[in-house]
């Protein structure tokens, strides 16, 4: 049995050549480190601000993966047993090789039980260990082909990558394995939120995220936090706004300009439920294209005057009037569609056959009232529906609306509807455009139009089993418009 000098020999040998073995993650991390190891998704995003240590957890989860000590951090599945190729690879900006990844790498792997070969490079590019892994570090301005040579089963991409090499690196892991990503999201991530934080196919694709704000790191605030707060404060007092939703958040900086800054995917959508008869009125509203898709939104409201997007449409119909019209009904079927609005473009008369589309969609039994183009006054009123209120993790005031999450074209809208913005010099010497880009705006005008008219709750009045007012399907058909 080891005496109390040889404990501490010991103890004084591992802070020097194996630090990895003391590592304590920030809570937030510890979080990361969790979802890794428990080995459910193929795809992880530490999507962090900066200071929060990312790098640091990134060469950790490296090293206890390939020199596993038992440390209580790392101990789950795939740390205690990896079954995936023993073939990795860190890929990440030229300018961080040198300065950060490899420092990073050797301050925390075993000292001696590691070898690295320059191939070639200007540092050290190809690691073996005693543990019968191998690994390259690749940087993002290699070229794509480069990417496609081995099996690999353990990816680390640090910062946003390319999607080019991404889509390249996930096709050398067809033998399974496990990539994360650690980023701070900044310009030229957009499509990393289309794919990782917005892609409905998320759990299909075994992708997940986790975001880290630099709070997360504060000894104050944060759990095993390693920031002074007043040093957090400082920092952040030189950001600017639009910096801030990266650099301070960890949240994707294309989202910056976004028109509805109060949006929240996780606090705004819901599973979707049954949209019962009795108990919901629906809207419906429509906002035709000679090119784009045709936008048709359903909107139901409760007698509280709660709304909820229920339903979509989005698609181009090579069948003309008819198939838009059978499209429609399909969805509508489903509703007690008590008004439908549509954008003005359809009351347009076509100068050849004097008919309007909206006078083609009755004929079918769709019948649409002329909606507003208020456009501003109809974001204005979006905005009013989306606030809510909260006191810590407690909800004070909820939101007017909630979206289904099944309904992606509006969620993704949400998304990237965007101010315009002047470029260049120019940005410094006008004042900010007043008016959001014209485009991903078709469910947007939809929700304005449907909300600036102050949508009622509509009760269905029984008379001999049936509302006299409707057909069979609840949806109005020739009858007045019931608000008159």
């Amino acid at each position: 049995m080891p005496n109390l000098s040889e404990l501490k020999q010991e103890k004084l040998r591992r802070l020097k050549f194996e630090r990895y073995r003391d590592y304590e993650p920030t809570g937030i991390g510890e979080k990361f480190i969790s979802t890794i190891g428990n080995g459910k998704h193929f795809i992880s995003m530490f999507s962090a601000a900066n200071g929060v240590g990312k790098t640091c957890v990134g060469a950790n989860i490296m090293a206890h993966m390939l020199f596993p000590c038992g440390s209580k951090w790392f101990d789950y599945p795939l740390f205690n047993k990896w079954e995936f190729p023993k073939r990795a690879r860190i890929i990440t900006d030229p300018t961080t090789i040198t300065s950060t990844i490899i420092p990073e790498l050797r301050a925390w792997f075993p000292e001696g039980r590691y070898k690295t070969d320059k191939k070639g490079k200007n540092y050290d590019y190809y690691w073996t260990t005693d543990t019968g892994w191998q690994f390259e570090i690749m940087s993002y301005d290699q070229d794509p082909k480069e990417f496609e040579s081995a099996t690999i089963g353990l990816v680390w991409l640090d910062e946003p990558p390319p999607e080019s090499v991404y889509k390249a690196t996930v096709a050398r892991m067809r033998r399974g394995g496990v990539m994360y990503i650690t980023a701070t999201p900044l310009t030229g991530s957009a499509w990393m939120y289309d794919h990782i934080l917005a892609n409905k196919d998320n759990q299909a694709g075994y992708r997940t995220y986790i975001e880290a704000d630099v709070e997360s790191a504060c000894k104050t605030h944060g759990v095993r936090g390693f920031l002074e707060h007043k040093n957090i404060e400082r920092m952040i007092a030189e950001y600017s706004e639009d910096e801030k939703q990266a650099r301070v958040y960890g949240k994707f900086q294309h989202l910056i300009g976004l028109v509805f800054k109060q949006w929240d995917r996780k606090m705004h959508t819901l599973r979707p439920f049954n949209i019962n008869n009795q108990e919901y009125c629906v809207y419906e509203m429509l906002d035709p294209h000679p090119r784009n898709p045709d936008a048709v939104l359903w909107v139901a409201v409760d007698r509280n005057l709660q709304k909820f997007v229920i339903d979509e449409l989005y698609l181009k119909c090579e069948g003309g009037t008819e198939e838009l019209a059978q499209r429609i009904k399909q969805k509508a079927e489903q509703y007690r569609v008590v008004r439908r609005l549509a954008d003005p473009s359809a009351f347009i008369e076509d100068q050849h056959t004097g008919k309007s589309l909206a006078t083609r969609l009755s004929h079918y039994g769709l019948h649409y009232l002329q909606a507003t183009k208020a456009r501003t006054n109809a974001d204005r009123r979006i905005a009013d529906a989306l606030n809510y209120q909260k006191r810590g993790d407690e909800l004070i005031v909820s939101p007017e609306v909630y979206i289904f999450d099944t309904c992606q074209r509006t969620i993704f809208e949400f998304e990237h509807y965007r101010w315009d913005e002047w470029t260049g010099k120019v940005r410094d010497k006008k004042d900010a455009k007043q008016k959001p880009i014209d485009k991903d705006d078709h469910m947007i005008e939809n929700l304005g139009r449907c909300l600036i008219q102050e949508p009622r709750f509509e009760a269905v009045a029984i008379e001999n089993g049936l509302d006299n007012r409707y057909d069979n399907s609840g949806v109005i058909g020739s009858v007045d418009d019931p608000y008159e």
